[in-house]
């Protein structure tokens, strides 16, 4: 069963389809974060480095432009998605992080985009929020498309690590990709909110 789920997988990367699939998963993990895109990318990251496809570059360039297209739907549909944001309870995360877009958004909006698309669900916020209250669109696709590329490197980069520490063990390859993945970004997450916490201390407009 696993022999027959490897050379599945590798029949799967291995064609050009691959690409557009992982652009579309890319796409729709922007308008709903349910999606596990990061993981798709560090089991793409894995497989590369063990068995040789697909193509990382590849990989890295449909993620780049599904999450480019992702976001900027994103943004357009946020004025008519921001009454469903405006219903979240306050105190859950995803409220949380409502009000630290809402705070941060006037003062290094472009800072806030790059490090929202490490955060679950931040992306989707952050997007609403600014297109909702029409935010320079030029300023989102710059400071966005620079987030999105390095989320993509850093995610097929660190499942392409782990993919060539197993290169042997290409099931094993995959899994310790997919962990060490969601190590790096448990990692940037807490950095995030405790550089956030800080930031909002010292100016004197934390909770």
């Amino acid at each position: 069963m696993v022999d027959s789920l490897i050379e599945f997988l590798h029949t799967l990367m291995g064609i050009w389809v691959f690409y557009p699939i992982v652009t579309v998963l890319i796409v729709a993990d922007a308008l709903c974060p349910l999606v596990p895109s990061e993981t798709v990318l560090n089991l793409a990251g894995a497989f590369s480095a063990s068995r040789g496809v697909p193509n990382v570059w590849g990989v890295i360039l449909a993620a780049v432009i599904g999450g480019v297209v992702g976001d900027n739907v994103c943004f357009a549909l946020g004025g008519k998605l921001i009454n469903r944001v405006e219903n979240l309870d306050p105190e859950s995360k995803t409220g949380q992080t409502i009000a630290w877009v809402r705070r941060n958004m006037n003062r290094g909006a472009g800072a806030m985009i790059i490090m929202a698309r490490f955060i679950p669900w931040g992306r989707w916020v952050a997007t609403i929020v600014l297109g909702s209250v029409r935010y320079n669109w030029f300023a989102f696709l710059f400071f966005d498309t620079i987030g999105v590329i390095v989320w993509a490197l850093l995610g097929v980069g660190v499942g392409y690590l782990g993919g060539t520490i197993l290169s042997d063990y290409p099931l094993l390859a995959m899994l310790f990709g997919v962990l060490l993945g969601s190590l790096v970004g448990y990692v940037i997450q807490k950095c995030q909110n405790s550089f956030m916490e800080w930031n909002d201390v010292r100016r004197g407009v934390s909770a």
